[in-house]
């Protein structure tokens, strides 16, 4: 960045600051979300890409730290299969949350397992390991938008990746 337009950056950033509100998270709130992302998975001799829908429930122990489940299900397409593959998640963790102006990001951590049918997969039942991250919009106090990215493991040689969005509910932040 040059000397000139730091100036500038510094205003827009400060301005940005100043003129979000604060959104106030609260213990005790709660946030469901429905999800549909964008997916692939990973595993020996199979490498998909296809969709997933899901659910995310969050609780909040404090402002900052909150439970989460999350599961789902989706659709996924190899060019070496002559079907689709499907698979099922189901996971539960906690995420660390930052909310405290209208944008809110957020970090997950979760544990839980995948049930994946199609041609030739072979350990259908996997557990994972999750690492997830976003940013959602609070368009009110009660309804929020946003995008996510999470990338889980099975605690062997396969991966499970989706990038999506999320539309969520908010209720007792009073």
């Amino acid at each position: 960045m040059s000397c000139k337009t730091l100036p500038a950056a510094l205003l827009i950033g400060v301005s940005a600051l100043l003129i979000s509100s604060p959104a106030h998270a609260d213990e005790d709130e709660s946030v469901f979300s429905l999800n549909a992302a964008g997916a692939g998975f990973s595993i020996p001799d199979h490498s998909a890409l296809g969709g997933v829908l899901g659910v995310d429930y969050e609780y909040g122990l404090t402002d900052l730290i909150w439970l989460r489940a999350s599961g789902g299900g989706g659709a996924f397409y190899d060019s070496t299969a002559e079907a689709p593959a499907y698979a099922g998640y189901g996971e539960v963790g906690i995420t660390y949350v930052l909310d405290v102006l209208r944008f809110v990001p957020h970090v997950d951590l979760g544990l839980g397992g995948i049930v994946m049918h199609g041609e030739d997969i072979e350990d259908p039942v996997q557990p994972l390991v999750s690492l997830g991250a976003g940013v959602d919009f609070l368009t009110s106090r009660s309804r929020s938008f946003g995008a996510f990215v999470r990338f889980e493991s099975y605690l062997s040689r396969s991966a499970f990746f989706q990038l999506g969005v999320r539309a969520s509910w908010r209720w007792g932040f009073f």
